[in-house]
């Protein structure tokens, strides 16, 4: 079995245990000791698999670190754990950084059991950077970041080919960030570079804010225009694929799934490519609408599309999470005329897998 298929298969087995985990210990035994028995090690092998390792830090004597793999006297990693249920923060980074800088470990690594953040010392010898070279939440990792993964493994951990990646690696994860934040808020600096390549004026107060909106707003259409041209491509490539799915199903129960349907959840489902797994996302047809489900379950909409009558299509939004006396969660519906209007609420729709993704670690 190749180390993708394996990953595969461990990303298979998170889901059912996520409900039944509530403490650290919990999360170490159900998610963490599986994860690194796929790495190749042997978590029953104390000589190997260290937990509640020593670290004496200077005058505090008994300093433990969760875990530390090893390989005969020397630390390959250190691994600080958490409950799936804490956001990790400085406050674990700054734990994680008292023992790194203690050990003759190179690699520290802060771990939720879903979320792992790979810390090294690129820019000062012995002291562990404040941002991480490596990142990844483990039930939506790309194929590039599990490339990168496997060079952990024991058979393949060899520390000088892993540290002639990091800076490549810190500077990509860095400047994703940066972009990231960019695209979500444009900074003053950001506003500045562009408006003065398109405008020669003074850049007062007033143009500055004009400039932040359209940039935002012109940001979104590059990255949206890009997906819908692949989208469209996958949909050409695709046709006759999908008519086999439950996506275009024949008339059952008296409900019928349109072609504007399947298509207005590919648009939602290629917004939420951004920030999860697309295979969280799900499709599900009644007979006065259809809707795009996290995790295929009714208690999680994302939307729905009313395109019972074409000439005047809404779509709903669950973006306010309220509920209505019932404890139902209230729908907002906006009419469209276009399937491509959708891409308008791109923001409403983030909001909501994001919102859901958070609940459901």
């Amino acid at each position: 079995m190749t180390f993708n298929e394996e990953i595969n298969n461990y990303q298979k087995s998170i889901k059912s245990k996520l409900e039944h985990i509530d403490n650290e210990e919990t999360t170490k035994t159900a998610l963490i000791f599986p994860f690194l028995t796929v790495m190749g090690y042997d978590i029953t092998n104390p000589a190997e698999v260290k937990t509640e390792y020593t670290a004496d830090l200077g005058g505090k004597v008994g300093e433990k670190v969760d875990i530390a793999i090893l390989d005969g006297s020397k630390v390959n990693f250190l691994i600080e754990c958490k409950s799936t249920s804490t956001i990790l923060d400085e406050s674990h980074i700054s734990q994680l950084y008292r023992y790194f800088n203690i050990t003759d470990s190179e690699i520290g690594i802060l771990t939720n059991g879903l979320i792992y953040k790979f810390y090294t010392d690129s820019q000062k010898k012995g002291q562990m950077d404040k941002t991480p070279f490596l990142e990844f939440d483990i039930q939506n990792i790309t194929p590039s970041k599990v490339k990168e993964l496997e060079k952990f493994t024991r058979d393949n951990f060899d520390i000088n080919n892993i540290l002639k990646r990091v800076d490549d690696l810190k500077y990509s994860h860095d400047i994703h960030e940066v972009l990231s934040d960019e695209i979500a808020s444009p900074s003053d600096e950001f506003v500045k570079v562009i408006a003065k390549q398109v405008y020669d004026g003074v850049l007062t107060k007033s143009m500055r804010e004009k400039f932040y909106k359209i940039i935002k707003n012109e940001f979104n259409k590059v990255i949206l225009e890009e997906v819908d041209i692949r989208l469209n491509q996958a949909l050409e490539n695709n046709e006759d694929e999908i008519k086999e799915t439950e996506l275009i199903d024949e008339q059952k129960d008296g409900i019928v799934t349109s072609k504007e349907e399947v298509e207005a959840f590919f648009i939602v489902k290629s917004i939420c490519s951004e920030i999860v797994d697309i295979n969280r996302i799900a499709f599900r047809d009644h007979k006065t609408y259809s809707a795009a489900l996290f995790d295929d379950n009714n208690l999680y909409p994302i939307c729905r599309f009313y395109f019972n009558d074409l000439n005047r299509m809404q779509v709903g939004f669950f973006d306010d999470f309220n509920k209505d006396n019932k404890g139902r969660k209230t729908v907002n519906k906006v009419y469209i005329e276009d399937l491509k209007e959708i891409y308008n609420y791109r923001d409403k729709i983030v909001r909501t897998v994001k919102h859901y993704k958070r609940i459901k670690k």
